[in-house]
């Protein structure tokens, strides 16, 4: 059963990834695919800017999973960047590679909007047939009701 918090955190992430900036305002606009390729390659080059050779670090990105003293790795959400990102066995991540994790995510993001669209369309004609089926109960108890 959903708890109330539950739902205002559903509404909240909903509200999130249907912005123009699901990301964040850093990463750039992602309300369509072409703007959040076009995003994400500004990201890779800013992570790229340093070593201007064609192959991020994933330390690079590794350094999100920092928890807040800075010092620790949170082991979990690495983990999480690692499934997400892919890197090769020596730790690199090429521009290509980078901009498929990202449109990945961003593919999983239009699914769900879309899902949850579908849903809500399904509920929709779901409650106009109940409503019909109601009001033809009422109506014909009324009708009983009325001698008729």
């Amino acid at each position: 059963m959903a708890t109330i918090s539950a739902v205002l955190r559903f509404r909240k992430a909903l509200t999130l990834i249907q912005r123009r900036y699901p990301f964040t305002l850093a990463f750039g606009p992602a309300d369509t695919r072409e703007a959040c390729i076009a995003s994400a390659q500004k990201v890779y080059d800013r992570l790229n800017m340093r070593t201007r050779d064609d192959l991020v670090q994933f330390e690079t990105l590794a350094l999100i999973a920092l928890m807040g003293n800075g010092k620790t790795i949170n082991q979990e959400k690495a983990k999480e960047l690692v499934k997400v990102f892919r890197p090769d066995r020596q730790g690199n991540l090429t521009m290509l590679d980078f901009l498929k994790s990202v449109d990945a995510v961003y593919k999983e993001f239009r699914l769900l909007l879309a899902s949850i669209d579908n849903s809500s369309q399904i509920d929709r004609a779901f409650e106009n047939i109940i409503n019909i089926i109601f009001y033809i109960v009422v109506g014909a108890v009324t009708l009983s009701q009325l001698g008729v």
